[in-house]
C-alpha cells in the first residue's frame, strides 16, 4: 500500500513517522491557513512566496527555511508569475523528541509561533542535499542522525530569523479564525469586515496585504480543504457542497477544477490508498 502523505491526516489524528517530499509549480499545494501535529521543516527554493505565522508575515523571493511546531498555525502561498519550489521534511515528536540529550536546544529552532530563515541559495543546495539525504535513508536511526545533523546545520542560520518579518495585525488573525468557523455561510468582505468592526476597505486591504490572497480566494480554499474532507469520507457531491458554503454541486465541481485542474471525483480517487 502507498505511504499516505501526512497532509492528508487531519488534526489530531495518529502518525508517528518522517517523510520527506518535494513540491513545485505555480500554485501552492495547501490553500489555507492550517496547523498539524507534527514538525515541519519546508525549504523555500524558489518562487515568489508569501509567509503567514501567527504574529508575523513575509514575502518575496529568496531562499528561505520556514520551521513549525506542532499545532502551530501557518500558511505559504506562492504568487503564479515565478516558478514555485519546495522541500519539506515532517516528522512527529515522537519521532525525534529526548532520542539524544541535543534535542532540547535544537527543538528551539522552531520558536514558540514558527521561524523564518534566511538562507543563500549555495546554503539552499547544501540544506536540499542534507534532505534529500533523510529521504533516502531507510534505516530510522540513522535518519534520525539525520534530522538531527540537518537541525545542527539549520541553527548557524539562526541570527537571520524574521529579518524582515512583518507584524500582523490581530484582526487579520480573527478574520482568519472567522472565516474558518463560519466557511459553510454565506461571507462577503463585507459581512466578514462587519463582524470584526472593522472598515472593509481596511480589512480587504491587509488582508491581502499579508496573506497574498483576497478574502474571496482564501475563503475559497478554506471551503475547498473542507470539501476534500468531506468527499474523501464518502459524502455526495450534492451534500458536500451544501455543507461547505457552495450554492450547489455544480459550483463546487467548476470552482474544484479551476483550483486542481481536474474534477472532485477524480482528485479523490487519486489521493485515496489502494
Amino acid at each position: 500500500m502507498p505511504k499516505r502523505d501526512p497532509y492528508d491526516y487531519g488534526f489530531g489524528e495518529v502518525w508517528n513517522d518522517s517523510h520527506v517530499q518535494h513540491r513545485e509549480g505555480y500554485a501552492t499545494s495547501v490553500t489555507d491557513y492550517h496547523r498539524h501535529e507534527f514538525y515541519e521543516i519546508n525549504l523555500i527554493l524558489s518562487g515568489n512566496v508569501k509567509i503567514l505565522l501567527p504574529d508575523r508575515s513575509e514575502e518575496g523571493k529568496g531562499c528561505r527555511v520556514v520551521l513549525t511546531r506542532p499545532g502551530t498555525p501557518h500558511y505559504i502561498s506562492c504568487q503564479p508569475d515565478t516558478l514555485y519550489s519546495r522541500l519539506y521534511l515532517v516528522f512527529t515528536p515522537a519521532y525525534v523528541a529526548d532520542f539524544l540529550p541535543e534535542w532540547t536546544q535544537l527543538s528551539t529552532l522552531f520558536g514558540e509561533g514558527g521561524n523564518i530563515l534566511t538562507v543563500s541559495p549555495q546554503d539552499s543546495q547544501r540544506l536540499r542535499a542534507e534532505i534529500e539525504r533523510i529521504q533516502g535513508e531507510s534505516h530510522p536511526f540513522r535518519r534520525r542522525l539525520l534530522i538531527y545533523h540537518l537541525l545542527s546545520l539549520l541553527s548557524e542560520h539562526s541570527e537571520s530569523a524574521d529579518s524582515a518579518a512583518q507584524r500582523i495585525p490581530s484582526y487579520i488573525m480573527e478574520a482568519l479564525a472567522y472565516m474558518e468557523r463560519h466557511y459553510a455561510e454565506r461571507l462577503t468582505a463585507l459581512s466578514l469586515a462587519k463582524a470584526l468592526h472593522i472598515g472593509r476597505t481596511t480589512l480587504m486591504t491587509e488582508f491581502k496585504r499579508h496573506t497574498g490572497s483576497t478574502v474571496n480566494e482564501y475563503l475559497t480554499g478554506v471551503r475547498l480543504r473542507h470539501a476534500i474532507r468531506l468527499l474523501r469520507d464518502g459524502n455526495t457531491l450534492e451534500c458536500t457542497a451544501t455543507l461547505c458554503g457552495f450554492s450547489d454541486s455544480s459550483s463546487l465541481v467548476r470552482v474544484f477544477r479551476r483550483q486542481y485542474g481536474t474534477t472532485p471525483r477524480s482528485y479523490i480517487r487519486k489521493i485515496l490508498p489502494i
